[in-house]
């Protein structure tokens, strides 16, 4: 049976201004202290909660509405361009991703369109490259190195092999916007001064999308999906997005950046439950598979890491009972999709190709986004648009396997320093552990699917991936504020291999 319902769609630096300065309340801690007070019986925790609360919270701010509360966040964007352009580089990968020229193009099933396309995040990329590589440019080279070793290849392989056929340029555009993404990640996170800014953006696009999602419902749809693919995603939610399988990578992600919001007082941690029921509410609406179980995984191995250094606290009851409660209430649609689609379909027919591919081709690959194109001469499935669901496989077979190796070695290392910071750390290390716990899912999602390298979700995995990875082994924001002298002009800047 062909994969025609495939969750895949077709298709010498300078410091910020001085004003960023201003450092937020203590409440902003990655972790919640861990005390001897935390083990006392439940009666105990509930007499003292209030006054830690009261501890944590400057005077000020008890009394601060939610409105006011979020003018510090508005404030620090306005006043600082690394910030602004992170937030308009996040708002148009997951809320608003449109393509501007050119507009309409051949449907195409690649990593990319048949040509070159500009899309808004690829003019949000391109600023905050420019702007993050003007203001710290050693930070961004730093960041960018990883990558060196692959797009030598790709210009090797470029001028030697693939030639410049407007498929290809548009799939290495692809790629590249992802790389640069990474280091828009990685400075943006070593330049903080003040609240984690990526995790609080991608909580906002959560919501976001749980709005599209909810107003649709209400009969209000925000996009509207045509077409013969709107018949086999009927009933399930989709957002801003143009596929559930879309909207449910995108929560994934956010689900990711929710697991390291603060959680220190009260209000911190009704709202990361609440971030992360929106979370849980989105992808039991999508109906994805893959991505119920990698959400769940990874929440699970989160807690589980975390509870294994001892430390239990009340809220990891809350979290792992709203992780429950979503796992019991996508049982009914997830046996049903399982009895009409046990298999996935043709996979294996389509692994047995893309196997027969890699042999074929297997130092250059046949091209960046070439696959359909070259592989469907000699697959009849394939020919219909339907490429191998693996991204592996994929990035194997069209870029060789020395190229995708290449490609994604710069993931594997930041896995292993994550691993090596939780072993190191007994899970102390909350950024290494939020990677840990994701990875799972992340091989999961790459391993059942190629989604992952489409439109903007390349950029999200890797400026998620560089962001977290520059955070590990790393203090909190605030604390490397307050550690700063008053003379220091310029940030250290070290190698992400020496910090470890």
């Amino acid at each position: 049976m062909a994969l025609a319902a495939s969750e895949e769609p077709a298709a010498g630096q300078e410091e910020e201004p001085a004003t960023e300065q201003v450092e937020e309340p203590a409440t902003t801690q990655a972790e919640e202290p861990v005390t001897e007070q935390q083990h006392e019986e439940p009666a105990a925790e509930e007499r003292d909660e209030r006054a830690a609360d009261e501890q944590d919270e400057p005077a000020a701010e008890r009394h601060v509405k939610p409105v006011a509360a979020a003018w510090p966040f508005v404030i620090s964007l306005l006043t600082s361009p690394t910030r602004a352009v992170t937030a308009f580089l996040v708002g148009t990968l997951g809320l608003v991703p449109v393509a501007l020229f050119p507009r309409d193009t051949p449907i195409y099933s690649g990593i990319a369109n048949t040509v070159p396309t500009v899309y808004n995040y690829t003019i949000a990329i391109v600023v905050a490259a420019a702007v993050v590589g003007a203001m710290a440019p050693r930070m961004f080279r730093t960041a960018l190195k990883p990558w060196a070793p692959f797009l030598i290849w790709a210009a090797v392989m470029t001028v030697a092999v693939w030639g410049l056929l407007a498929r290809d340029l548009s799939g290495l555009l692809q790629l590249g916007l992802g790389m640069l993404a990474f280091g828009i990640g990685v400075v943006s996170r070593w330049r903080e001064r003040f609240s984690p800014l990526v995790p609080q953006l991608f909580a906002l696009v959560a919501w976001g999308q749980l709005a599209a999602v909810l107003l649709a419902v209400a009969g209000l749809p925000l996009r509207t999906i045509t077409g013969p693919q709107a018949i086999d995603i009927h009933g399930r939610a989709t957002g801003l997005t143009a596929h559930p399988g879309e909207l449910s990578k995108l929560l994934f992600f956010c689900g990711i950046c929710v697991l390291m919001l603060p959680q220190r007082t009260r209000r911190e941690r009704w709202t990361v439950w609440a971030t992360l029921g929106a979370v849980f509410t989105g992808v039991f609406l999508t109906e994805s598979r893959t991505i119920l179980v990698a959400v769940i995984g990874m929440v699970v191995l989160f807690m589980l890491i975390e509870l294994s250094a001892g430390r239990w606290q009340r809220r990891h009851l809350t979290i792992l009972g709203l992780t429950g409660l979503l796992g019991l209430a996508s049982l009914p649609w997830l046996i049903s999709r399982f009895m009409a689609d046990p298999t996935g379909g043709d996979r294996g027919h389509l692994m047995v190709v893309a196997f027969r591919a890699i042999g074929d081709h297997f130092l250059a690959g046949v091209g960046p986004n070439s696959y359909v194109a070259v592989v469907g001469l000699t697959d009849e499935l394939t020919s219909t648009g339907v490429p191998v669901h693996n991204t592996f496989l994929l990035t194997a077979a069209e870029l060789g396997v020395p190229g995708a190796i290449l490609l994604w070695l710069p993931a594997v290392v930041v896995v292993v320093r994550a691993v090596r910071a939780t072993i190191r750390t007994r899970g102390s290390d909350q950024a290494a552990r939020v990677i840990v716990a994701a990875t799972p899912g992340i091989l999961l999602i790459s391993l059942t699917g190629w989604g992952l390298l489409q439109g903007p979700y390349f950029a999200i995995f890797l400026l998620v991936l560089g962001y977290f990875g520059a955070w590990i082994g790393t203090a909190a924001p605030e604390q490397a504020a307050v550690e700063e002298t008053p003379e220091e002009e310029t940030p250290v800047v070290e190698d992400p291999d020496e910090r470890a």
